[in-house]
């Protein structure tokens, strides 16, 4: 069953779809300057709920995950994955005079813990910025979602969707010829993405 948080996404691209895209699609392709204008704010919209949604999702994971370890000892696949995508990244030294002051600091494993999923958390807030490939692989890969799991080819197309959603949401209208971006293509490229992410929200359900 998806998430609640997957569920408000799809209800806010459903309102997005049906305040900003025409009710009917022209069997031509034509249109105006007005619609064309609209989908671009489709386009950079959806991009930001589609951000939102495995920021928020990625971090609920982990946040649950940590309670089911504080609370009751349960250890999940996400909280697990984490620490050893952290240690490996911190490495371990030769001798014991070699331990950093992160191993003095954080003396417990409880504190570790607790640390690394701050600093997981912090990231996510403060230093993703987007849904290319690369944003997805370090969201998702420290909470223990393998290559198997991931779809290439919704890799893929959402790379290059968002990598045009970045030239449109960065480039002034102001003495520029403005891409005329299909309304039909856009949302058929779009439900993609989405359907995409319902296999990612599944996936960490087991996480």
């Amino acid at each position: 069953m998806p998430s609640a948080r997957y569920r408000t996404l799809s209800r806010r691209v459903t309102e997005l779809r049906r305040n900003l895209l025409p009710r009917e699609f022209s069997a031509l392709g034509l249109y105006s300057e007005r619609v064309y204008e609209r989908t671009r704010a489709f386009r950079v919209l959806t991009h930001a709920e589609f951000e939102a949604f495995i920021e928020d999702r990625a971090i609920e994971v982990i946040q649950n995950a940590h309670s089911a370890w504080s609370e009751g000892g349960e250890i999940r696949p996400s909280l697990l994955s984490l620490m050893a995508h952290r240690e490996g990244t911190t490495g371990i030294p030769d001798s014991i005079s070699n331990l950093t002051d992160r191993t003095q600091k954080f003396p417990t494993l409880s504190a570790r813990i607790a640390a690394e999923k701050q600093a997981y958390s912090t990231y996510i807030k403060k230093k993703n910025h987007g849904i290319k490939e690369r944003n997805l692989l370090r969201i998702l890969l420290p909470l223990g979602v393998t290559r198997e799991e991931f779809d290439t080819a919704w890799l893929n197309a959402t790379e290059s969707w968002a990598t045009a959603r970045g030239e449109i949401a960065h480039t002034s209208a102001s003495g520029k010829i403005q891409v005329q971006i299909n309304p039909r293509s856009e949302l058929g490229t779009v439900q993609q993405i989405l359907t995409g992410f319902k296999h990612v929200d599944k996936v960490l359900n087991s996480k």
